[in-house]
């Protein structure tokens, strides 16, 4: 299966319409499916378009990238990777890892997965991180996703640090 990668910040000028509103349509499954474990999350179709634009811009701004797997004209899976910065006056992480990717959503058209999209995103992202000096990529997903962190656990990614909530 050929892939053409967008790997550029301004991939939001480069998509066309048919494009971006397959981005929207993959961002209103990944909220479903997230909704589906966890009752926190708005409905998709109320927040895919400005949540994908909150993501271009985020991208653009924190020098990560919107990678986007492309199959003929069709979008069938995106990963949004962004870098993130400890405050310099936060002394408890050694200053090598002060600098970290964040992988903060990954999507793969269910008619597309278990093809090594999802891999090869996900690889891209770890690319992206290591040539500009990142030494530690992070991603989250709900604990509740047994599918997802089965997969990242797959590549590589280990349980780092967990977060207990309670809704109040």
């Amino acid at each position: 299966m050929e892939i053409d990668w967008h790997l550029a910040n301004c991939l939001a000028t480069t998509l066309t319409r048919v494009q971006r509103d397959q981005i929207d349509a993959l961002m209103m499954q990944l909220q479903e499916t997230e909704r589906a474990l966890s009752s926190d999350r708005a409905t998709g179709d109320v927040m895919a378009h400005r949540h994908v634009d909150y993501l271009l811009d985020l991208a653009q701004s924190n020098a990560g990238a919107f990678l986007t797997a492309i199959v003929g004209e069709q979008v069938v899976g995106f990963c949004v990777v962004i870098l993130t910065e400890e405050d310099e006056r936060d002394l408890h992480l050694l200053d090598n890892f002060k600098l970290a990717g964040e992988v903060t959503d990954v999507i793969v058209d269910p008619t597309h997965q278990k093809k090594g999209i999802g891999r090869t995103l996900v690889e891209a992202a770890i690319a992206h991180c290591q040539a500009r000096g990142v030494r530690q990529l992070k991603l989250k997903t709900l604990a509740q996703n047994t599918p997802a962190k089965a997969a990242f656990e797959a590549l590589g990614f280990r349980p780092h640090e967990i977060i207990h909530a309670i809704d109040l």
